[in-house]
C-alpha cells in the first residue's frame, strides 16, 4: 500500500470518527434541550400572574411576581408539607436501601434452593402498583392506629422500595469476591460484623443508585399521600400543590411556584450523586 493510500486510509477513518463524536454529541444536546426546556418553561410561568400565564405562555413574565413564592409558602403550606415530604422521603429512602442491602447479601451468600424463588418474589413486587393494596393498606393503618400519620407513609414506602433495591443491589454483592467474607470470619468476624464492616461500605455506589431511583419517586408520589394522609399536618408537598387547582380557576403562578419549591431538592440530590449514581449503575454488570 503505497503513502498516498495509507494516508487516505486515516484521514477516511478520522472522519468517521469524528462524524460518530459529532453525532453522539447532537443526540446528547437534542436530549438535553428536551429536558431543560420544561423546566426553564416551570421557572418562568412561576413568576406570571394568571393573565400573563394564558397571553404569553411562552414568553418572559410581563412583571416579575416574586410574591408567587410567598403565597405559595403561605397558602399552599409549604412550611408544612416541605418538611414532611423531606422528612417521608429521608426515612424511607434510609429504611429501604438499608432492607434492601441485607436482603440483597443474604440472597447473594447463601445457596439455598429456594434463593432464586425468593428473589423473584421480591422483585415480582415492582409490578403491584399502589391503587392495587391502597384498600388493605387503608384497613391496616387504621387497624394499627398510625392512619392520618407521617408513618403511614413511611413504612408502605419501605415496602415498596424494597423491590428496585433488592433487583439492583444483589448482582452487585454477588460481584463482591467472597474471599473478603471468608477472611473476615477466620478473623472471627460473624455475619453481621461483616455485612456492617465489608459488604455495606462497598454498596455506596449502588446504594446511591437506589436511594436517588426511590427518593424521586417517593418524593413525588400522589396517591397514597391523598389516601392515608388526610391531616393538614402529615401532608406532603405533591398533595398541598393540588390545593392551588380549582374548579373554575385556577392560579397557575402559585401552581408553578410551588412545582419549582418541590422539584428544586432532587434536582440538587441528583447533581451532587451523579456520579455515585452512574456507578451504581454499572456496578453489577460485568462479572468477575
Amino acid at each position: 500500500m503505497t503513502g498516498y493510500a495509507i494516508e487516505a486510509h486515516l484521514s477516511k477513518r478520522r472522519f468517521k470518527v469524528r462524524a460518530a463524536a459529532a453525532g453522539r454529541h447532537l443526540l446528547l444536546a437534542s436530549a438535553s434541550v428536551f429536558v431543560l426546556v420544561p423546566i426553564v418553561y416551570m421557572v418562568l410561568a412561576s413568576f406570571k400572574s394568571v393573565p400573563d400565564f394564558f397571553s404569553n405562555p411562552y414568553g418572559l413574565p410581563s412583571k416579575w411576581m416574586w410574591e408567587n413564592y410567598t403565597r405559595a409558602w403561605n397558602e399552599a403550606k409549604i412550611a408544612i408539607t416541605l418538611p414532611n415530604s423531606i422528612i417521608v422521603t429521608a426515612t424511607s429512602v434510609l429504611g429501604s436501601s438499608f432492607l434492601s442491602a441485607l436482603i440483597s447479601y443474604g440472597l447473594s451468600r447463601r445457596e439455598k434452593p429456594f434463593v432464586t424463588g425468593l428473589y423473584l418474589l421480591f422483585v415480582g413486587g415492582m409490578l403491584v402498583p399502589a391503587q392495587m393494596i391502597v384498600i388493605p393498606l387503608f384497613i391496616l393503618l387504621r387497624a394499627v392506629g398510625l392512619f392520618g400519620t407521617l408513618f403511614a407513609l413511611i413504612f408502605p414506602y419501605i415496602a415498596l422500595g424494597l423491590p428496585l433495591g433488592v433487583l439492583v443491589l444483589t448482582p452487585i454483592v454477588a460481584t463482591l469476591p467472597r474471599e473478603l467474607s471468608d477472611a473476615a470470619r477466620v478473623d472471627g468476624a460473624n455475619e453481621w460484623q461483616i455485612f456492617w464492616r465489608i459488604i455495606l461500605p462497598l454498596l455506596r455506589p449502588g446504594l446511591a443508585s437506589v436511594s436517588i431511583l426511590n427518593g424521586v419517586w417517593m418524593w413525588n408520589e400522589f396517591f397514597i399521600p391523598l389516601v392515608v394522609a388526610f391531616k393538614a399536618q402529615s401532608q406532603t408537598m405533591p398533595v398541598g400543590i393540588v390545593s392551588f387547582i380549582g374548579t373554575y380557576s385556577t392560579e397557575w403562578g402559585l401552581v408553578f411556584a410551588s412545582v419549582v419549591v418541590s422539584t428544586a431538592p432532587a434536582i440538587v440530590a441528583y447533581l451532587l450523586m451523579t456520579q455515585q449514581f452512574v456507578a451504581g449503575l454499572t456496578a453489577g454488570a460485568i462479572k468477575g
